[in-house]
């Protein structure tokens, strides 16, 4: 049975003035997953989360959340989400507990339990009856996503989460995003520029560049996502200079290095062509200490091939 998607845009246009800068965004996000929104500066992230979240008005398009139209059934809609988008914005003469608290009645919720548990989850326990003014940058976002967390969210859309956090904190907030995806069925939208802890973190990305869509990616096709049909191998060998004499690949296919020779293989052979390549060297009298595939691509990687290979510098023109 298909899958609903939780978040579904369609067809989504916005302009600015005379300017579109959003050109038809298609995206389907589901619950169970973290999913990574991507794009250069400009590129449209945010103003197609504030979209989402209803802080800027839907002109053309269809969005869709829990299977509200958010132009149609916007505050049926609106229930099922949580969010952070820029900055959370606090009340700094208040504690952080008072922040919720107030929040809490605005969503109607009644027990204090709730408060709580959301504190708990985002590790601000012991600060939390400290005044906002004394937060760093870092506890101002915890608190934030305790909030967005409050009144468990189906959708949960963080807009760059990790400012201010450090490497400890990014690390908990990790956690807590995919144990919210993974364990409780959340779909959760993250945005970031940092690739790689955008890599650990999501398991599926979209790429937006000038106000279109490149794509959605699984992190499997990322990372399995290399040029043409070869893929490489490092093998640590006793004589790489040997090795390559031996081994029966063009030269345009090896590349000697100091104790290693890495090989380009092709990818539909399986494990044959590494087994053969093996035999071969110890048949000649090579020693083979060990052989790796060469690291994939990163999504780092993938992001630049895609954002300037096919939008330019990823600017809105």
């Amino acid at each position: 049975m298909e899958r609903q998607a939780v978040l579904s845009v369609k067809g989504l246009k916005k302009s600015m003035g005379r300017k579109e800068i959003l050109h038809g965004i298609d995206m389907e996000c589901f619950g169970g997953e973290v999913f990574g929104f991507l794009g250069p500066n400009g590129a449209g992230k945010t103003t197609t989360i504030k979209i989402a979240v209803g802080l800027l008005s839907l002109e053309t398009g269809e969005v869709k959340i829990c299977g509200h139209d958010i132009a149609k059934d916007f505050e049926e809609a609106m229930a099922c989400v949580g969010g952070i988008v820029e900055n959370p914005e606090m009340y700094k003469y208040m504690t952080g507990r008072d922040n919720l608290k107030q929040y809490a009645r605005m969503r109607g919720i009644t027990d204090p339990s709730v408060i709580d548990e959301a504190v708990a989850a985002v590790k601000l326990t012991n600060r939390i009856d400290e005044k906002v003014s004394k937060y760093s940058l870092g506890m101002r976002q915890r608190l934030g996503v305790a909030q967005a967390l409050m009144h468990k969210p189906r959708l949960l859309i963080l807009d760059e989460p990790t400012n201010g956090l450090d490497p400890q904190g990014i690390k908990e907030l990790r956690d807590i995003l995919k144990h919210l995806a993974h364990e409780n069925g959340a779909c959760v939208v993250v945005s970031s520029h940092l690739m790689s802890e955008m890599e650990l973190m999501c398991d599926r990305i979209g790429i937006i560049a000038k106000g279109s869509m490149i794509g959605t990616y699984s992190m499997n096709e990322i990372k399995n996502r290399s040029a043409g049909d070869l893929e490489e191998h490092i093998l640590e060998v006793s004589d790489p200079v040997a090795a390559a004499a031996v081994c029966g690949l063009s030269p345009d296919r090896v590349t000697i290095g100091e104790g290693v020779l890495t090989v380009r293989l092709e990818k539909d052979g399986g494990k044959a062509p590494v087994a053969r390549l093996n035999r071969t060297l110890i048949e000649n009298g090579i020693d083979l200490y060990s052989v790796r595939p060469k690291e994939t691509q990163s999504l780092e990687d993938v992001f630049i091939e895609l954002t300037e290979e096919e939008k330019g510098d990823g600017q809105i023109e």
